[in-house]
């Protein structure tokens, strides 16, 4: 599916991949009506056969029901002030996470289930940026693709404390153990990152069913090599599976490109 908002286009997918038998990553791409507000993204969740579709459907639903109650007044006339962008995607993740601890205390077989997250909330040419756990977002500029978020891990926190050097993070095999997620404690980090949306760059958001298949350099291949961002999902999410599909595969891309007519 794909949508453009004036000079705004954006692209996303999901695909259960060759391994796992059902679907828990969840995703979004919605503009809001009578706005320029876009808000996208990625949620993986975790937590069992049926925790990890509900935790990760629960965060996306509730962050976008937040985002739409704070467009409404800010087109009712609050305005959309200069802390505008940063405090509604951080209160709107913070809402999420209560959300889903509360249905943990509800619902005793749910107790274990938590989601990643990570989003873009994006009004004119200014977005904000924020995740919890391994899903990640990437910056391609100039044939360069970066990425902009560092993954909460626990082989992360330790390569950051230095209790393991560079060449152990590489060889130790708990890279999918995250440290930070929606529903594991009552008040999460909720660090968010502004920035302007520089003309002719793409941001994209996956879950680690993509980058634990592909590396930066395909992906980056795949995106100097297609235009059209319905292509680049299509591409990065057969590429992951032909790869093996171990996991579920979350693909979001965005980008400002003028198109041009004629």
């Amino acid at each position: 599916m794909s949508e453009n908002l004036t000079s705004i286009n954006y692209a996303g997918g999901t695909d259960t991949g060759k391994v796992r038998q059902q679907n828990e990553d969840s995703i979004l791409l919605c503009n809001f009506e009578h706005s320029d507000v876009i808000l996208l993204l990625v949620a993986d969740g975790v937590g069992g056969y049926d925790g990890g579709e509900v935790a990760s459907k629960l965060a996306v639903e509730s962050i976008k029901d937040y985002v739409a109650k704070a467009v409404l007044q800010a087109c009712s006339g609050g305005g959309y002030g200069a802390d505008w962008l940063h405090m509604t995607l951080q209160h709107g993740i913070a809402e999420a996470n209560q959300l889903i601890l509360q249905q943990q205390s509800q619902q005793p077989h749910l107790r274990k289930m938590a989601t990643t997250i990570v989003a873009l909330l994006i009004h004119q040419n200014e977005m904000a940026m924020s995740h919890l756990g391994d899903s990640r977002c990437y910056r391609f500029n100039n044939l360069t693709l970066s990425q902009i978020t560092e993954d909460h891990t626990v082989l992360q926190k330790m390569l950051n404390e230095g209790k393991i050097n560079h060449q152990l993070f590489e060889v130790l095999p708990m890279h999918n153990v995250i440290s930070k997620a929606l529903g594991l404690t009552d008040q999460p980090e909720i660090y968010v990152n502004r920035f302007e949306f520089a003309e002719d760059t793409t941001y994209l958001l996956c879950s680690d069913g993509l980058t634990n298949c592909i590396s930066d350099d395909q992906i980056r291949q795949v995106l100097v090599e297609n235009i059209q961002l319905d292509n680049c999902v299509d591409e990065l999410i057969t590429q992951a599976n032909d790869n093996g599909g171990a996991d579920n595969i979350s693909v979001v891309l965005v980008n400002n490109r003028q198109q041009k007519n004629g």
